[in-house]
Formats: structure tokens, C-alpha cells, sequence
């Protein structure tokens, strides 16, 4: 890992002895994956019955499974989607890493739901933004002992889409309607962001 990808590491690990979800939304090309891959792989490492759900749109399902193949080989991968789908839990039991897409998700919701993951990674997190979508609404049902999203977009003109993020990781105040303002205060404390810009000046 370079520098700052062993901080987005060790952030993920703070926010893990804490208790708390995260989203990390470095810009594309930063590496993302990668810091998510090492620090599943230290998870797995202390608890290696631990169960860790990746959901990701299918367009990108091709490269986790490249960036699992060499950045993770070591761990178990259960593939749950198109023709690998499962109608029961019992598969996840003997894997580490689950991996599937938003829409697999949504098909087989009511096995998902029953199980308790150790964590659950959203790739492409802003596919939530909207509170009032079945995505949204399918992904709040899952269980999990930590939640974190990535994107690279989690600002949004409308407080209540930022809001869907956080309600996600289960960091937000109940509150009828998300004050901008409350939201921008808790986004300093769960929002680990870095641009190609100041990382490049950074690394010069």
C-alpha cells in the first residue's frame, strides 16, 4: 500500500474499534479496493469465520474479482450471482468474502437478511442516495456487525441523499427531516476523502 492508502487502512480499523460505518470516497483510480481488500484480510486474519458481504454494481464485478485474485487469493470467495446464486445462507457459512451485485441483492433479499455479516461494503455507494428507492430499502434490511460505502461522489445537492448514506451505516440521528448542517458536521467524522490532485502533490 502506498502512504496514503495505509491511512485509508488504518482509518477503516479505527472505525472498526469504534463501532462505527464510514464511507471512503477517494477519488476513482486511488485505490479504493485495494484498502478495502487489506483490510478485510486483517479482519479475516483475527476472525477467520468471519463473513464479509461485497455488494457491487455489475459493471464492476470483472474487477473485484481480478483485485481479489491478486490482492487476496488467500481468502474463500463466494460468488453469489447470475447463474451462482443461492436460495439459502448455507454458502456464506464456509466463505470470507461474499461478493454480489445490487440486483442479485435485491432478487434474493429475504436469504441476505437472515444472516449476520461481520461487514458489508457497498461499492459505488451513491446507487442508495435515494431514501425512497427498493435499492435503498433492500439494503437497510441487511444485517451486519459494520457498514462501510464507497464512492467517490458522496456529496449531494439534497441533504436527504447523504442522508440515505448514513441512515445506511446506522450513524445518523433519527430526525423527521436531515439538517444540511448536522449532516456536513458528522460527514468530517465518517467521510475519508483524498483527490488525485493533493495526492500527486503529496507523493512529489
Amino acid at each position: 500500500l502506498r502512504d496514503y492508502q495505509k491511512d485509508g487502512y488504518y482509518w477503516l480499523h479505527f472505525l472498526r474499534d469504534f463501532g462505527f460505518g464510514g464511507i471512503l470516497a477517494d477519488d476513482m483510480g486511488l485505490g479504493k479496493t485495494v484498502q478495502v481488500l487489506a483490510f478485510l484480510s486483517k479482519l479475516a486474519e483475527k476472525n477467520p469465520s468471519g463473513t464479509y458481504l461485497i455488494v457491487v454494481p455489475t459493471s464492476l464485478v470483472f474487477n473485484w474479482q481480478n483485485e481479489i485474485a491478486k490482492f487476496t487469493p488467500h481468502l474463500s470467495v463466494f460468488e453469489n450471482y447470475g447463474k451462482n446464486r443461492v436460495k439459502s445462507v448455507s454458502a456464506f457459512e464456509n466463505s470470507q468474502l461474499v461478493l454480489t451485485t445490487y440486483g442479485s441483492l435485491m432478487s434474493d433479499i429475504k436469504h441476505f437478511k437472515e444472516y449476520d455479516f461481520s461487514c458489508v461494503i457497498l461499492d459505488e455507494g451513491q446507487a442508495i442516495k435515494n431514501p425512497d428507492s427498493k435499492r435503498y430499502k433492500m439494503v437497510r434490511l441487511l444485517q451486519a456487525q459494520q457498514r462501510i460505502v464507497l464512492t467517490g461522489t458522496p456529496i449531494e445537492n439534497r441533504p436527504e441523499e447523504l442522508g440515505a448514506l448514513f441512515e445506511f451505516m446506522e450513524v445518523v440521528p433519527k430526525a423527521a427531516s436531515p439538517d444540511l448542517r448536522q449532516l456536513s458536521k458528522l460527514a468530517k467524522k465518517y467521510i475519508l476523502r483524498r483527490t488525485k490532485d493533493l495526492v500527486m502533490k503529496a507523493m512529489a
